[in-house]
């Protein structure tokens, strides 16, 4: 069944009213047909499952069959505080963080960032672009809610506006690993909001780690190897995702 994410006021009842894009992924790509069954998601975390009853390429309109709450939502909240990357690197993060469950991503400039935000302008139309990128991954791994997605920010105010168990993985920290962390935090059972902090390619500085653990931010080590930015990333939301036990229970 296709799924697709529509503001909330595309539904109302039973009626659902669909326009723009969408509509015209359904009449002209999907070419999909009266009686037809699609999945509307509005944000909320609930699935509308909705029959086709009339198709055009600017509106198609349905009714509501059934509501269930999605299945595809995490109960742990991770933010991913990600350094702003080469374009394709920071869109694969932005892909694999929507399908293992991120519920936040905010773009980090810090002081190896490349690009930088000299002019004060970038991203600029990358935002609206990394918008579609999220709501497509969301859309195809069956998540519930769009990941939000701020507006990038400077690494000190980055550290400011964490919540819950923050993290930094770093290559220099040797005692405090990743994966104990998780198990002492899980044990205490204090709270289902984890805040990572994932550096640019050139990683982060001694400057910025001391910054970080002055405002609260743990250094762990994510073990021996040295991973690039992206794969950092990625694995560090997953050792979260399974320590909840939201990779397979």
């Amino acid at each position: 069944m296709h799924r697709f994410f529509v503001p909330q006021e595309c539904i109302e009842d039973d009626s659902v009213t669909l326009d723009g894009a969408v509509a015209h992924q359904l009449a002209n790509v999907l070419r999909a047909r009266p009686g037809d069954e699609i999945a509307v998601l509005d944000g909320s975390g609930w699935e509308h499952t909705v029959t086709l009853e009339q198709i055009s390429a600017r509106e198609v309109l349905g009714r509501v069959t059934e509501r269930v709450p999605s299945a595809g939502e995490p109960e742990v909240e991770i933010t991913l505080y990600q350094a702003v990357l080469k374009a394709d690197r920071f869109e694969f993060v932005l892909q694999r963080g929507t399908e293992l469950g991120v519920a936040m991503f905010v773009p980090v400039f810090c002081e190896r960032s490349i690009p930088t935000n000299r002019g004060g302008e970038w991203p600029g139309k990358r935002l609206q672009r990394w918008e579609r990128i999220v709501s497509e991954a969301a859309e195809q791994s069956h998540r519930g809610k769009v990941p939000v997605l701020r507006a990038p920010v400077d690494f000190s105010g980055a550290c400011d506006t964490a919540e819950g168990l923050a993290l930094i993985p770093w290559e220099e920290e040797r005692e405090t690993g990743l994966r104990a962390t998780l198990a002492r935090w899980k044990q205490d059972g204090t709270g289902r909001v984890v805040s990572l902090f994932i550096g640019p390619e050139g990683g982060f500085t001694a400057v910025e780690i001391e910054g970080a653990r002055g405002k609260g931010v743990v250094p762990v080590t994510l073990g021996r190897r040295i991973f690039r930015a992206e794969t950092a990333a990625i694995t560090a939301v997953a050792a979260v995702m399974y320590e909840c036990g939201e990779l397979g229970g």
